[in-house]
């Protein structure tokens, strides 16, 4: 990572804190966190629906009431991205995409697939990469953001390569119709994951995905 780039990462993360810590907190912000904790505790015992259903009325407050919470959150979460954006690179060159609400249908027709770090607010993610034309043997794919619905089709004769975080949400992942890992769903999901091809495979893609709150989808099919 270049210094001035790393500098105003620094910068983004220190000022997203400044604006947290200088909230003021009355009775609504203690509902909404109460609601928002009732939430999650719904969402790891399992009752998903419930759990949704009172995080999203807690988050709506604090959104409503705490608009400089939203600011904040979006400033570190920025601030972070670019920290690990070369890092998931490995120091190689790569597409940088920034957006508050990012659209991305790749599944219709062929489509020109490069490395490349990609951060958003809000973000929907569709990728069928049978129809991809890669730039290199190896890509890697990094998105991050606030909130994500991601859906990713790999053909198994790529060498696959799977570093998940989602805070809040669901991750899941198949072959042909199989789970080849446990599906995750609730508070604090994490996949990581590599394919037994993935040494020997011509081609190779890397998928590097955080988000506060999301959900995703990888299949892979012969």
């Amino acid at each position: 990572m270049g210094r001035k780039r790393k500098i105003f990462a620094v910068l983004l993360i220190a000022i997203g804190l400044q604006v947290l810590l200088g909230v003021s907190f009355g009775f609504f912000t203690v509902a909404a966190l109460l609601l928002l904790l009732i939430g999650i505790m719904r969402l790891r015992s399992g009752a998903m629906r419930q759990g949704y259903i009172f995080g999203g009325i807690g988050l709506g407050l604090l959104l409503l009431d705490h608009l400089m919470i939203v600011v904040g959150v979006t400033l570190i979460s920025l601030g972070w991205f670019y920290v690990h954006a070369n890092k998931a690179h490995r120091g190689q060159p790569y597409r940088l995409k920034q957006g508050f609400i990012t659209n991305m249908r790749y599944d219709r027709e062929p489509w020109m697939m490069q490395s490349s770090s990609s951060w958003h607010a809000i973000g929907d993610i569709d990728c069928d990469l049978s129809l991809a034309m890669p730039d290199e043997s190896e890509t890697v794919l990094y998105f991050q953001g606030i909130l994500g619905d991601l859906d990713f089709s790999i053909p198994e004769d790529y060498g696959v390569e799977i570093e998940a975080y989602l805070l809040f949400g669901q991750i899941g992942c198949e072959s042909n119709g199989y789970p080849i890992a446990e599906r995750q769903q609730g508070v604090q999901n994490r996949l990581q994951w590599k394919s037994a091809n993935y040494a020997t495979s011509k081609q190779k893609v890397k998928l590097v995905i955080s988000y506060i709150a999301g959900d995703l989808n990888i299949r892979l099919s012969s």
